[in-house]
């Protein structure tokens, strides 16, 4: 599994603590096994000898000493319409998962322990040698928001709710290996899984806690009837919110959780607020006005000629760039398959060969980007290098004997990289016509090929204009192969409910990766997820070939294996042209409002923004330097 699937609305897609393999050899395993069944502090993939942290000791990027106060307010873009984290209809506002509710245990996002997991409702956890059952003793000080006591019998009710119909389906594909739950006693659990799954346990750690007496009403819908409370065990409660405008988030000063050691020098502000913006461009300015604090930026125009005022020169805000170390995944131009011509590899190719990449990121990029070569890229480890070779193209030939055409043969004997990559684009354009051309579809009277009574024509669905300059260039490279596209803007809350039905043709998707992927992989290209509302699976991929690898992904049981079957899947997603590779940056870029102080070190596994909610702190002194020399018109430098 890559991130915690509940930080925030972005995260849903976005998400953002990693986990990491690590080799063993057999008698550090037995060793590990003797100790694995005496309680701990927190879980480890191979055990508590991998647990950088010790009982008691903060995070190394927190500080413990960071004073409590002020109000950080952020921007959102898109109305969000529910305040109920994981029901499957609707949006969920912003904050709720990461600032309302609680999982059993909290995810380290140090950059030098990938997925570690330390105790956050659970106090102690202890897993069976054969880790197919695992307990949790619950903190018996563990209080909701409403003051009710935290129990067994919430962690046994949110586990049974996960099979309500009205449950978000991501999150019952997440955690569809978990078998059952047992009650020990009013503050032990224990669940069972149903499969030998080494993230398992750590999975298990990373599920939403609801009160049962607020929850568990006889004649409720979960997924109706809760969309306007949001009440949990966290840090923040929601204060006040307005369903398009706004919502605001208040510290518990007495929140049962603030001393512990994974929460010192965490959740610093009295006040978050989200305000919500349904315009880019209003957003931008809103943020110049002092409207509102940090905002990430996410296009590369806005970054190289924006955000360079008096302002920025005065030293009022901050351009702010924060290295991280993430892999990269995937972003890009996703083909759904459930249409019939996107079912041919050959359109799919001709398709992804017409995006000019070089020529986008030299004059709409301003050269910012690195392109997007495969599904793992910027992590020296997880991506593979040149063409396969050992085990791994060992074991795409016997795939490939398996399951033919499933499994390319270029994903046997050529390296990685986007379609056309390293060629003229005006070759890339003549490929992509002679690959139209073989595949049958031929050039009507207006330039738009056809085959049969099918018209090579779709629509790239958008849920905001940012996208539709780098589209418009796009587009005209199709008409130079006989395609139309068509672009559509949409408003956030229909473009969801389109994504999560499947009702479109292309859309920009990004599929976030981690050091040490997992269960995820089901619901981004397995099979059953393709006919499942709600699962990441856009592209609609029904390939046993990967349905088998990610299996082996999740079931590996040392790092080398792991990395052999990653680099098999990651060659045949490549090549199978599934989506039109974009780009990547390794690094956050911000801007934000000089009146913050921060930690030394940035935990980079995790985004930028969720660090200045969770570790930064309201800076009196410059908060009030900030607004003198505002009203002064001095410079901060």
């Amino acid at each position: 599994m890559s991130v915690n699937i509940f930080k925030s609305k972005e995260n849903l897609y976005n998400l953002v603590t990693m986990k990491n393999f690590l080799s063993s050899t057999i008698l550090i395993l037995l060793i590990t096994q003797q100790a694995w069944g005496e309680p701990q502090h927190g879980l480890s993939l191979y055990g508590p000898q991998d647990l950088k942290y010790k009982p008691g000791q903060s995070y190394e990027y927190a500080n413990p000493k960071a004073p409590k106060g002020g109000n950080l307010v952020l921007s959102d873009f898109g109305a969000f319409t529910k305040l109920n984290p994981a029901s499957l209809k609707g949006v969920t506002a912003p904050g709720i998962g990461q600032l309302v509710f609680q999982t059993p245990m909290d995810s380290s996002a140090d950059d030098g322990e990938p997925f570690s997991q330390y105790g956050s409702l659970a106090e102690k956890v202890e897993l069976a040698e054969d880790r197919l059952s695992m307990t949790y003793h619950i903190y018996k000080q563990a209080r909701f928001s409403d003051g009710h006591p935290l129990t067994a019998d919430d962690f046994v009710f949110s586990f049974n709710l996960i099979k309500d119909i009205e449950y978000h389906p991501i999150y019952k594909e997440y955690f569809k290996d978990i078998k059952s739950i047992e009650k020990i006693d009013a503050h032990t659990v224990r669940y069972h899984f149903a499969v030998y799954n080494q993230e398992l346990p750590l999975i298990t750690g990373q599920m939403l806690i609801f009160p049962q007496h607020i929850y568990d009403i006889k004649g409720k819908s979960f997924g109706a009837d809760f969309d306007d409370i949001s009440v949990a065990s966290g840090p923040y409660t929601v204060e006040k919110y307005e369903y398009g405008k706004f919502i605001t988030f208040k510290r518990k000063a007495n929140w049962w959780g603030k001393d512990l050691p994974i929460n010192r020098g965490r959740y610093n502000f009295d006040q978050i607020t989200y305000k919500i913006y349904l315009d880019p461009v209003a957003q931008r300015e809103a943020f110049k006005g002092g409207e509102f604090d940090m905002q990430l930026i996410n296009s590369s125009r806005d970054w190289a000629l924006d955000y360079k005022g008096d302002f920025v020169k005065k030293g009022y805000y901050i351009r702010g760039k924060f290295p991280h170390t993430r892999v990269a995944g995937m972003q890009g131009f996703a083909m759904n398959m459930r249409n019939k011509f996107f079912q041919s590899r050959k359109v799919r190719a001709a398709i992804s060969m017409s995006f000019d990449f070089e020529w986008s990121n030299k004059n709409l990029f301003y050269g910012q980007y690195t392109r997007n070569e495969c599904f793992f890229d910027n992590n020296p480890e997880m991506k593979a290098q040149g063409a396969p070779e050992g085990e791994v193209k060992t074991l795409l030939l016997n795939l490939r004997e398996k399951y033919k055409s499933y499994v390319p043969k270029t994903a046997i004997n050529k390296s990685l990289g986007a379609p056309g990559q390293g060629q003229f684009a005006s070759k890339n354009i003549q490929v992509a016509n002679t690959l139209l051309d073989s595949a049958g579809w031929q050039i009507g009277a207006d330039g738009i090929r056809t085959k049969g009574n099918q018209r090579l024509q779709f629509e790239l669905l958008l849920a905001g204009p940012g996208f539709q300059r780098i589209a418009e260039p796009y587009k005209n490279n199709l008409k130079k192969i006989g395609v139309q596209l068509d672009i559509k803007i949409v408003q956030v809350a229909e473009y969801e409910e389109r994504l999560r039905n499947f009702k479109f043709n292309m859309i920009v998707a990004n599929y976030p990766q981690s050091r040490s992927p997992g269960n995820e992989q089901r619901y981004m290209w397995g099979s059953e997820s393709a006919e499942t509302p709600g699962t990441r699976n856009y592209m609609g991929i029904k390939n046993p070939a990967l349905d088998e690898l990610i299996e082996g992904i999740i079931k590996a049981k040392d790092r080398k294996n792991l990395i052999i079957q990653i680099h098999a899947l990651d060659r045949i997603l490549t090549h199978q042209f599934y989506i039109v590779p974009h780009w990547y940056i390794a690094y956050d870029r911000a801007v934000y409002w000089n009146k913050f102080s921060r930690p030394k070190i940035n935990p980079s596994q995790s985004n930028i923004t969720n660090n200045l909610i969770e570790w930064w702190w309201w800076d009196e002194q410059k908060a009030q330097k900030l607004e003198d020399a505002k009203t002064q018109g001095k410079s901060l430098q």
